[in-house]
């Protein structure tokens, strides 16, 4: 056998001395325990090695002690529970809002009184309620959802001519209840005749429309012109979009392959060739027609420019009428053609300065110095004295010069030479018709309404001077 080393027996000597100090204590405390609690003994009880030797040594007591600590709990779970509000007394109540006219709700007192307008209304509610109920019969209550969301219902004799009051009592899960008062009006209001009241015009155009294509006023006539309005929309629909469709879509899977290209080509080069040879007459006829067109257009410009530069040539002291002496006249104001008569009695005198630029005025239009035999016509009275101090013949009439009805017959005679000799009958022909009745006014020899004034008409003598021709003042 070993010998017990040092350690060991100090070991063994400290467990010795736990279990005597252990066991002192618990001796101590017992009849302690038997005069009342004392602060040691409660902190001994604390101890779970010294709580399972008092339950052991003493089961009577730890029953007694567990029956009164559980009547303790339970009056003090009442006593709390006597203490805190009820669900009807916290419960909060609002009303909802709506943005149709005909559904209003008023609060008149706050989770109390309410005001509500329409067939019926709407609140929200804090605490889930159980149960709702009216015990009037002309309304009616339920709980939406989970608890926290009541409607009220109205019949449409609900209310009459006044308001009309309903109590809705609410039921919560503790036991305890609410009443609201609720005092209705309104309450005939017909929500799908609201409703529909935006589409009054659509209504009235559809009935327009159905009357107008034959079917009966009626709102079965309505329905089938609508039903009938659709299955030709359909019809279109089916018979035409998709077609359309199916064929953009076959030809755009057409156009990605080149013999089609190729096909296509060769179907509009023979289609061509096909109508140019059956009818390419045409188009060439029609292009001979505008050459020929051209031609004549041409040959009568170079005919009427021909003509009137012939007309440029012929002096006017070649014109039997007017002769040397009162051409001399007309050549002092630049006149001395026949077709320098026509320009400047039929057209007028373009107005140019010192350097021979011709004017414009302010708006870019040409000055006139005359205006031929506009101006002339408009002279009234038109006399002898009027014509020398406001007419641009002026210079060719004064005393010692040619008569104004010699000047007014030169000017005749050039304009019939004009229109005779070549051709510029269109140009002057007015515009000598016009001469001659001034002249006629003039020399009072006649009433221009009753004389002929056509280029065939008779001519008034000329009075001749010793060389035969029209006779002009010196």
């Amino acid at each position: 056998m070993s010998k017990p080393t040092p350690h060991r027996v100090a070991t063994r000597l400290f467990t010795l001395f736990l279990c005597l100090l252990l066991v002192g204590t618990v001796l101590a405390a017992t009849p302690v325990a038997a005069d009342g609690p004392s602060l040691e003994t409660d902190s001994l009880s604390q101890s779970p090695s010294v709580a399972m030797l008092m339950q052991t040594d003493d089961p009577d007591d730890n029953e007694t002690s567990d029956s009164e600590n559980e009547s303790d709990d339970t009056e003090t779970n009442e006593s709390e529970d006597s203490d805190a509000p009820t669900q009807a007394e916290s419960v909060r109540i609002d009303a909802e809002t709506y943005d149709e006219d005909f559904l209003d709700v008023e609060t008149e007192a706050s989770d109390e009184v309410y005001n509500t307008s329409g067939p019926f209304a709407t609140f929200s509610v804090s605490e889930p309620v159980d149960t709702v109920r009216i015990d009037q019969s002309q309304a009616d209550a339920e709980v939406i959802g989970d608890g926290h969301m009541i409607r009220v219902e109205y019949d449409d004799d609900a209310a009459g001519e006044d308001a009309s009051l309903y109590s809705a009592e609410l039921f919560f899960e503790d036991g305890s209840d609410h009443t609201i008062d609720l005092f209705a009006s309104d309450t005939d209001v017909s929500v799908e005749a609201a409703e529909y009241e935006a589409y009054s015009n659509f209504i009235d155009y559809t009935v327009e429309q159905a009357e107008a294509e034959g079917y009966e006023e009626s709102p079965e006539g309505a329905i089938d012109y609508v039903q009938d309005t659709e299955e030709r929309a359909e019809l279109f629909d089916s018979l035409f979009t998709e077609h359309v469709l199916m064929f953009l879509t076959l030809l755009f899977t057409a156009a990605q392959n080149f013999v089609t290209w190729v096909v296509a080509l060769t179907i509009i080069a023979g289609i061509a060739y096909y109508f140019e040879r059956k009818h390419g007459w045409i188009l060439r006829l029609q292009q001979r027609v505008e050459s020929r067109g051209e031609i004549m257009r041409e040959v009568i410009r170079q005919d009427y420019e021909k003509r009137r530069n012939a007309a440029a040539k012929h002096s006017l002291q070649n014109v039997d009428e007017i002769g040397t002496n009162a051409a001399r006249y007309w050549r002092e104001v630049d006149i001395e053609t026949v077709d320098n008569m026509v320009q400047a009695v039929c057209k007028g005198i373009v107005k140019t300065n010192r350097d021979g630029e011709i004017e414009y005025d302010d708006d870019g239009n040409v000055v006139f110095a005359h205006h031929g035999v506009d101006d002339l016509k408009e002279i009234d009275p038109l006399t002898v004295e009027q014509l020398r101090s406001e007419t641009w013949l002026s210079p060719l009439i004064l005393e010692g010069r040619l008569a104004p009805t010699t000047a007014l017959s030169n000017i005749e005679s050039a304009l019939l030479v004009a229109e005779k000799e070549y051709n510029r009958g269109n140009e002057v022909r007015e515009a000598r018709r016009t001469i001659e009745e001034l002249n006629a006014r003039l020399s009072g020899k006649r009433q221009y309404e009753h004389a002929e004034t056509s280029s065939n008409a008779a001519r008034p003598e000329q009075r001749s001077g010793p060389t035969g021709h029209a006779a002009g003042g010196d």
